[in-house]
């Protein structure tokens, strides 16, 4: 059996020592090194101006199909699918007046999240204007766990960000067709499709006016109070932080400013259990003139609720009425 003297045994426990503060030092930079790595993350996602991105995605229109899906109420419904000259697609669905031989008032109709391009079919007693709804390019669950959400978020993320050249495209589209008065087109996003509204402006002046339905501003304390009717309060922070930093581009806050001087609408519920009013009023007071806010008295738009609809689209008419996009303000 092998005797290890006292010097061999202090000098194998130095050596452990200088291995293990070495380890540590080894550690602590590494840590230092993601921290900072995530750091610079953050500042690149909050400072990074996604204007030029948006422009190179759009590309240029180069093929359009459209396809009859029948008619109802004096318009007609189609399918519209857009692609660029890299291939970038878009599926929309469309209402064309059926009564020929004028211009009309365009509306881009931005639904939520589980209606997408089937948007067009919740425009009720609306015939004197074109209807088009870009479809989302992300299929939503129904449901997720943290981490099939966490999981998701970047294809969310990247579906989300192709809305703004999606619109941009579509716009290009509109201000081809005889038939659009291209100084009345309108971007109108109600619940999911309301946040989008800001970054798409910002970026691109063509459309007469914005409306926003049912949504608000700071996407951080959106997501948590959404997240938090369902998860705990720890899973609510942790998504909505790393939500609201991967969606930084898109934060209505951002943009808020940028809208005037297109006339800004918005139209919130009273009693919205996923808007609450403070995030409504805290974008509606970051916004510039020209501006107006109405509040119904309502939960969130459902389209479930057939009356709630009914009074949005009257208000709409008459909000659009006012700023002359309309002729049904009275």
């Amino acid at each position: 059996m092998a005797v290890h003297s006292s010097e061999e045994m202090l000098s194998e426990k130095g050596f452990k020592r200088r291995m293990g503060r070495r380890l540590l030092k080894i550690t602590l930079w590494a840590l230092a090194g993601l921290t900072a790595c995530a750091v610079l993350m953050v500042l690149y996602l909050h400072q990074k101006d996604y204007a030029d991105d948006f422009r190179k995605r759009k590309g240029a229109l180069a093929e359009t199909t459209l396809e009859g899906a029948g008619s109802r109420q004096g318009m007609k419904k189609y399918w519209l699918t857009l692609r660029n000259n890299e291939g970038f697609t878009v599926h929309c669905g469309m209402l064309v007046p059926v009564r020929k031989g004028k211009q009309y008032p365009a509306i881009i109709l931005m639904g939520g999240k589980a209606t997408g391009k089937y948007a067009v079919d919740y425009a009720l007693d609306v015939d004197d204007c074109i209807i088009v709804a870009p479809d989302y390019p992300y299929e939503p669950k129904a449901s997720y766990t943290v981490g099939e959400f966490l999981a998701d978020v970047p294809a969310m993320r990247q579906a989300l960000l192709d809305m703004v050249p999606s619109v941009m495209l579509l716009t290009d589209y509109l201000f081809r067709r005889s038939d659009v008065d291209t100084t009345k087109v309108v971007l109108l996003g109600y619940s999911f499709g309301a946040p989008l509204v800001p970054a798409i402006i910002a970026g691109d002046r063509r459309a007469a006016a914005a409306a926003m339905v049912y949504g608000g501003g700071d996407l951080t304390s959106l997501i948590r109070h959404n997240v938090r009717r369902y998860e705990s309060n720890t899973i609510a922070e942790l998504v909505a932080q790393l939500s609201s930093l991967l969606l930084r581009p898109l934060e209505p806050l951002r943009y808020a400013d940028l809208i005037s001087p297109t006339p800004l609408i918005m139209i919130n519920g009273t009693h919205d259990e996923q808007i609450p009013r403070a995030n409504a009023e805290l974008f509606y007071n970051a916004a510039r003139e020209p501006k107006k806010i109405t509040w119904l008295e309502s939960r969130h738009v459902n389209p479930r609720d057939v009356e709630l609809p009914k009074r949005i689209i009257d208000t709409l008419k008459k909000e659009l009425g006012r700023v002359g996009i309309l002729k049904t303000y009275h």
